[in-house]
């Protein structure tokens, strides 16, 4: 499963343009209909493998993951 909604997802944050804010673990959440406790894992290992860029929150100064940006495209 998790690598349908990773293809989902990359679906999603590829079609976003220049400018557009992050695709949040909520919004991702409520777009599929998955726990934002499964978005988030799926988020961290896209992340990890390079296929998505984080967006980072600070919470009491611990950056925290609370989206994703695509990945810039080659010039």
């Amino acid at each position: 499963m998790a690598v349908d909604l990773e293809q989902h997802i990359l679906t999603v944050i590829r079609a976003m343009k220049p400018g557009d804010r992050p695709a949040t673990i909520g919004d991702l959440s409520r777009r599929f209909g998955v726990n934002a406790t499964v978005i988030a894992a799926c988020m961290r290992q896209m992340v990890d493998s390079g296929a998505a860029r984080p967006s980072m929150i600070d919470v009491s100064g611990v950056p925290v993951l609370h989206g994703l940006l695509p990945m810039p495209t080659p010039a």
